[in-house]
């Protein structure tokens, strides 16, 4: 959202950044307007009980945990949503609050644009990665999308028509997936061709852009440019190492891991917040540029977030996704699927599984793949003015009917 926000500003757009709190200061360095959208993100992922759903890797309990949260929180969060997209001429909504999204865009009558990281709407290719990443007959794969739905809708049904009320539109019955596809809402595919089949019928109103990522300015402005003088020179002592990096999902057991990693058959880079001392096997730090980092590292292993499984692409590494959630499953089939890496659960994690992925990515095939991966993405750069481009062209039609 932040590249989106920074490519729209660079075209002479005003931007409002409506994020968590935790992350108002981190859009606001990137040199965007940003206010709270009333919840913080990580004090659920770091809470003891957000901790123990991660850790258990269950995604249904964990997606029961959030949607008890979600109840707990909403009416802040609808609220602030309603502060930040007054006088908007179009909202641009991830995933997680596009059915909330979608009623203020019909509220005021303004265009609404959705931002998805992953396939996740129906289509008889790629299964709801919520239920299942195993690959399904097409028809089951229809079906699977059927109930993923119904499923979410009822979960949060109740708190969107307590919003249409609020604002003095009729309740609704249908999800809200439907309902936009009805009124031809464009859902900008945030991810590449590269990684993911294109899925026919959805060319005109789910248009793939590639992957988004922060460009040289942004990143310098959120002080991530470059690489330390102490990480530079531990990089120079020796041979490429391995990164490894969960991103903004955090490991409950630092001990446990760093006894785990220590076994690894080569240098090993994480980037956490660990106070651990750096010894010439082992350097652990805090955010770094993966621009500047990652290309001079061999392999890594991470969580499997789009954007980390798109940073460690572009490098060229191969990749052994230890996924805890969400999409993140769905991104370590494909990385498997195409030959450059692996993935298991997170919870699966051992010492004797992180050493034999770490081998497996070690040998020349997989490398090969990712460097052919590489070469696709370096092809497809400007996927966040891409994206801007489609928002500017629906403020250009104006509002495209009711989605109620």
């Amino acid at each position: 959202m932040v590249a989106l926000g920074v490519a729209l500003r660079r075209r002479g757009h005003d931007v409002v950044l409506a994020v968590p709190s935790d992350l108002v200061g981190f859009a606001r360095r990137a040199g965007l307007d940003a206010v709270s959208a009333g919840v913080d993100a990580r004090e659920f992922l770091q809470s003891a009980e957000g901790q123990r759903w991660l850790a258990a890797g269950d995604s249904r309990r964990y997606l029961t945990a959030l949607a008890r949260r979600r109840a707990e929180v909403i009416g802040d969060v609808q609220d602030a949503l309603i502060g930040a997209a007054r006088g908007a001429d179009v909202i641009v909504a991830s995933r997680l609050v596009e059915d909330d999204a979608a009623v203020l865009a019909e509220h005021a009558g303004v265009p609404l644009v959705c931002l998805h990281y992953a396939p996740s709407r129906p289509n008889r290719v790629v299964p709801p990665y919520f239920l299942t990443v195993r690959r399904l007959p097409a028809p089951v794969t229809a079906l699977a999308h059927e109930v993923a739905a119904r499923v979410h809708w009822r979960a949060i049904a109740s708190s969107v028509n307590a919003l249409r009320a609020r604002l003095g539109l009729r309740p609704v019955r249908t999800p809200t997936a439907p309902r936009l596809a009805r009124a031809g809402t464009v859902e900008i595919q945030a991810y590449s061709a590269a990684l993911v089949p294109r899925i026919a019928g959805w060319e005109a109103y789910r248009p793939m852009v590639g992957f988004l990522g922060l460009d040289a300015g942004t990143r310098e402005r959120l002080g991530e440019r470059g690489v330390s003088p102490d990480l530079d020179r531990w990089l120079d002592d020796g041979d490429p190492p391995v990164y490894l990096g969960f991103g903004s999902m955090p490991a409950a057991d630092p001990d446990r891991m760093l006894a785990m990693v220590r076994g690894l058959p080569a240098r090993v880079l994480v980037g956490a917040g660990w106070d651990v001392r750096p010894s010439r096997d082992l350097f652990v730090t805090g955010a770094l540029d993966h621009d500047a980092v990652l290309p001079r590292c061999r392999a890594a292993v991470h969580h499997g977030g789009a954007g980390t499984t798109a940073a460690a692409l572009r490098a060229g590494l191969p990749a052994l996704v230890c996924a805890v959630f969400g999409d993140q499953p769905f991104w370590g089939t494909r990385l498997r699927a195409l030959g450059a890496g692996d993935w298991m659960r997170f919870a699966d994690l051992d010492a004797r599984r992180l050493h034999d992925g770490v081998a497996r990515l070690l040998a020349p095939e997989p490398r090969a793949a990712a460097a052919r991966l590489a070469t696709r993405l370096a092809a497809e750069g400007g996927a966040a003015d891409r994206a801007a481009e489609l928002v500017e062209a629906r403020l250009t039609a104006g509002y495209g009917g009711r989605t109620g």
